[in-house]
C-alpha cells in the first residue's frame, strides 16, 4: 500500500512540474531591416482571438501588414506569417499548443511554438493573449524562447 501511495505521489509531482514552454528562432535582423511587406494568413480553424492578438501586436510595434485568406496565393517577396492555435478543455478552456511561422522567398525564416502540457500544472490556464504576444516577441527577436518561458513561470 505504501508503494502504491508513493508511486501516485511521484506521478503527481513529476507531471505537475511540466509547465508551459516556448521554442523558436527569430527572423533575422537583416531581413527585418529591409522592412518587408507582411502578409498575415488567416487560419479559419483557429479561434478569432489569435489573429486579433497578432494584429494588435503588429500595430503596436509599427509593422504594416495585410490579412489574406488561407487559400490565397501569396507573393513570395513578402514576409508571410502563418499561425495555428489549439485550445483544449481541462476544467476550463486553455491554449494548449500554438505555432507561428514566417516565410520569405519560399523559405522559412523564423518560427515560434508554445506548448502547455495537459497535466496538473495550473499555469496552463493563464491569459492566451499574453502567451501569443510572447510568441510574436520571440518571432521578431525581442526576446528569446527561454526568456519567454521564464516570464510565464
Amino acid at each position: 500500500m505504501k508503494r502504491l501511495l508513493l508511486l501516485i505521489l511521484v506521478t503527481i509531482i513529476t507531471s505537475g512540474c511540466a509547465s508551459p514552454k516556448y521554442d523558436g528562432a527569430s527572423i533575422s535582423n537583416k531581413l527585418m531591416d529591409s522592412k518587408p511587406e507582411i502578409n498575415l494568413v488567416r487560419d479559419d480553424n483557429t479561434r478569432k482571438g489569435f489573429i486579433e492578438t497578432v494584429k494588435k501586436w503588429l500595430d503596436k510595434n509599427g509593422y504594416s501588414y495585410s490579412v489574406v485568406p488561407s487559400n490565397s496565393i501569396t507573393d513570395l517577396k513578402k514576409l508571410t506569417i502563418e499561425y495555428v492555435g489549439i485550445w483544449r478543455w481541462d476544467l476550463a478552456l486553455f491554449l494548449n499548443r500554438a505555432e507561428i511561422e514566417a516565410f520569405h522567398n519560399g523559405q522559412k525564416v523564423g518560427f515560434t511554438s508554445y506548448k502547455a502540457p495537459n497535466n496538473f500544472n495550473t499555469n496552463k490556464f493563464s491569459n492566451a493573449e499574453e502567451r501569443i504576444k510572447y510568441m510574436m516577441d520571440i518571432l521578431f527577436g525581442k526576446i528569446t524562447a527561454s526568456e519567454a518561458t521564464q516570464a510565464i513561470k
